[in-house]
């Protein structure tokens, strides 16, 4: 206790005042919490005779009479509860019974001669976060209304339930998933989940469905992901892993999902929106769809989220070859792989000092690829990945010189990835969260692909090549740039983009913005004034209620980048009827020795029995596709081919 308490209490004895010295918290670390208004001697003290009694979490008060504005908080406001309206915002009045909510540092409540009143609220103890509730308030011989079903949603879009639990037998909700400090990316394993349409009819038009029941909830692993949005932010983005393969809401059939909470997207969420749009329009191998959703996770409403397609080694996704953990064969070491171009130090990536050929160097940045799957690489596959990207990157190095590059690199892919993060004015891109893929074989290349996080866009100049406004190294792109090849197939693909897909994305925004509009609200009246994480940086969720100044400034920025890029790429207007340009015919470079099967004898074909239903089957240690007709043919070196009868 400090000296300014002392004195306090010893005045307060002393003068004969008829309150007791104030605490903050209880013996059990719950807040002590008082009604403070007009009434409280004028200077809406903290008085004994205004403090809520506790039962477990439950705050309750009862007084005869109860007249003017009020607050409830504790004796230092530091948990401070008020009105749903905001400060400057008509008063919300109580004349008689109500259910009333009540939200962190907003305005008064203004009682009305009320009589013989008792106040009743619940404050879930969950490290220190401060979440919305409800107050119940009997009087003049009524008694309050029930609360409303799921009060805080918007009521128009689709909700995702998920219960938290302490043990396998669900004896109490874990809350330290919804805890503003929650500092780890660990499974809570304990976990259940039901997906409400919630009468979402378009959204329904589009085939989604509901998924499990409040009686009948389907069991999950959830974590937190991310990294500077997980740690800076209340609203915590998640990783939902599915006991069994869903298609939630229409999105491709999986067990795995990320929940994005954009809680740093100051564009009305269609930062990711337009990126992922422009990346399955423009022809991309695959981009993410996603969903906005509604999330409770533990009873308590979370806000708007975005259902988001993981990335994942999967056929209607990444659609390659999946390869396995630690394998040293070399028939099979040339792929699947699916890499990330890192901007973090892992401990399961290889680092090399990026070469460059571009004038400016202040890009530069230290090449990290960090493999995701798989997720585990034995010598072999190091040794592949390394030489690989070494490869790749002296090719960068020379780009101004030599079309090395295209033998290693898909030139198609290349071009449209960069042409989406262009158009958008992505200025972190090729810095983090950029994905390259590669099949198994002979003759197969890299990717760009997919888009992932756009979570910069909009950031960049509208008159200027992103990579030039940045605070960030932009790893290959200003070197791929001073390739005549590839630039020239950016121009042509550009002309091709503008005058055919990219028309549809105005509209796409508009409707977006549409359904997102009462949801957006909802989600600022959660998070308004919520206290934020106990760390240096950590930040507000943003504001997105002004929904149709989004979209505008949105549209008004893409459209100020496209006519600039037009003096650049050329003039689409001039050229209606450009076509899509040909796939590029370079021959991929060969694969290393040490990379072939060996030519030296024939390899015993060895099938596992697959599962009648199963949508993959083991061919000689290959993920191969069940073709559902009973034979396949494979070719083994050296031999003809050869019939197998599954």
């Amino acid at each position: 206790m400090n000296f300014k308490k002392i004195f306090v209490a010893l005045l307060c004895v002393v003068a004969g005042v008829s309150y007791a010295m104030a605490e903050t918290v209880d013996s059990q670390g719950y807040p002590v919490m008082y009604l403070r208004g007009s009434m409280t001697g004028g200077v809406w003290d903290a008085r004994e005779a205004f403090r809520f009694t506790r039962t477990d979490k439950q705050y309750t008060l009862h007084l005869d009479e109860l007249d003017g504005q009020f607050k409830i908080a504790d004796e230092e406001w530091g948990m401070d509860y008020g009105s749903a309206n905001a400060k400057g915002e008509p008063l919300v009045e109580i004349s008689d019974a109500a259910t009333v909510e009540m939200v962190p540092t907003n305005g008064n409540f203004q009682a009305n001669g009320l009589r013989d009143v008792t106040l009743t609220f619940d404050i879930e103890l969950n490290g220190t976060a401060l979440c919305p509730t409800y107050m119940r308030i009997s009087a003049n011989g009524h008694q309050a209304p029930d609360m409303p079903t799921d009060p805080s949603l918007s009521g128009t879009l689709p909700v995702l339930y998920i219960n938290v639990y302490t043990d396998e037998e669900h004896t109490a909700l874990n809350d330290e998933v919804i805890d503003r400090n929650l500092g780890h990316k660990n499974y809570f394993t304990y976990a259940e989940y039901w997906l409400d349409l919630n009468g979402c009819e378009w959204m329904a038009a589009e085939g989604a469905e509901s998924i499990g029941s409040k009686d009948e909830p389907l069991p999950l692993q959830i974590k937190a992901r991310g990294n500077y949005t997980r740690t800076a932010y209340a609203k915590k983005p998640f990783k939902l892993k599915l006991d069994k393969k869903q298609s939630l809401l229409g999105l491709s059939n999986s067990k795995h999902f990320a929940l994005l909470a954009h809680a740093d997207d100051t564009h009305g969420y269609m930062r990711n929106f337009t990126g992922f749009w422009l990346g399955r329009a423009i022809g991309l191998p695959w981009t993410p769809s996603h969903q906005p959703v509604e999330v409770v996770i533990n009873g308590n409403y979370r806000g708007l989220y975005f259902l988001t397609e993981s990335i994942r080694v999967e056929k209607k996704r990444v659609n390659i070859t999946e390869l396995d953990d630690l394998v040293d064969d070399p028939a099979l070491v040339s792929g699947g792989y699916l890499v990330e171009l890192d901007n973090y130090d892992e401990d399961n990536q290889i680092k090399l000092e990026e070469k460059s050929c571009a004038s400016d160097r202040h890009h530069l940045d230290l090449l990290r690829v960090t493999w995701d799957t798989p997720e585990e690489y034995s010598d072999l596959q190091k040794r592949f990945i390394t030489d690989q990207f070494t490869a790749m990157n002296d090719a960068v190095g020379a780009a101004n010189q030599s079309d090395e590059l295209w033998r290693y690199m898909d030139l198609d892919d290349a071009a449209r990835y960069y042409l989406v993060e262009e158009i958008i004015s992505h200025h972190e891109s090729y810095h983090g969260s950029t994905y390259l893929f590669r099949d198994r074989g002979e003759g197969q290349k890299w990717h760009f692909s997919p888009l992932w996080d756009c979570g910069n866009a909009f950031n960049g100049s509208t008159s200027d090549f992103f990579y030039n406004c940045d605070p960030f190294g932009n790893t290959w792109i200003p070197s791929m740039r001073e390739n005549k090849t590839f630039n020239d197939k950016v121009k042509a693909t550009w002309l091709w983009f503008m005058n055919n897909g990219y028309k549809g994305l105005e509209p796409a925004l508009r409707e977006y913005a549409s359904h997102l509009k009462a949801a957006a609200k909802a989600d600022r009246k959660r998070w308004h004034d919520a206290r934020q994480p106990d760390i240096d940086g950590a930040r507000p969720v943003v504001d997105n209620t002004d929904m149709d100044g989004c979209l505008n400034r949105v549209l008004r920025h893409l459209n100020d980048k496209t006519n600039w890029l037009k003096e650049r790429f050329g003039n689409y207007l001039a050229s209606p009827n450009a076509t899509e340009p040909a796939r590029d015919a370079t021959v991929a470079a060969p694969l290393p020795d040490y990379a072939k099967p060996d030519p030296s004898g024939v390899a015993p074909v060895v099938v596992e029995t697959p599962d009648a239903e199963a949508e993959y089957y083991n061919l000689q240690g290959m993920r191969v596709e069940n073709p559902r007709c009973g034979n396949i043919y494979i070719e083994v070196k050296g031999t003809s081919a050869r019939r197998i009868r599954l």
